[in-house]
């Protein structure tokens, strides 16, 4: 909701009426003669005025909300009826890549904690390939199946 309807207590959608309306009874309520001597009650008033100051005038009130337009825009969530999706923290909990060194092994050909080398053509660089592009073995091998 924008500052100015906040103050009056309507909705960015009220019409001119209920403006009206949330003015009048927000001036009875705040008025200095049932407020004598307090400060608050007359700087509400005040905040009050000027809200309605702009709201009341249809001209002043389309200056306003078109002005409002590119805050709306930075904040989408903000919007009535607006939905954001959230993002999303990865479940699970940390990554554990203690339970990543068989596939790693297999994959490149040493086991990383160990040091031991699992398959020597893949460390050496000095596999037979047909082609240089084709990674079927590779993923043969990683998946654990043909």
């Amino acid at each position: 909701m924008n500052e100015l309807y906040q103050r009056l207590g309507v909705a960015p959608t009220a019409t001119d009426d209920e403006i009206k309306k949330a003015y009048r009874k927000l001036a009875k309520q705040l008025h200095p003669d049932l407020h004598p001597d307090d400060p608050q009650a007359e700087a509400k008033l005040k905040e009050v005025n000027e809200a309605y100051e702009t709201l009341g005038d249809p001209e002043k009130r389309k200056s306003y909300d078109a002005a409002q337009q590119p805050a709306r825009q930075e904040h989408p969530e903000k919007q009535p009826g607006a939905t954001r999706t959230a993002p999303r923290a990865p479940t699970g909990g940390p990554i554990d890549f203690s339970q990543m060194t068989g596939g790693f092994a297999q994959f490149f050909g040493f086991d990383p904690k160990t040091g031991e080398i699992t398959d020597e053509s893949k460390v050496s660089g000095q596999s037979v390939k047909k082609n240089p592009l084709d990674v079927s073995d590779m993923f043969e091998k990683f998946m654990g199946f043909r």
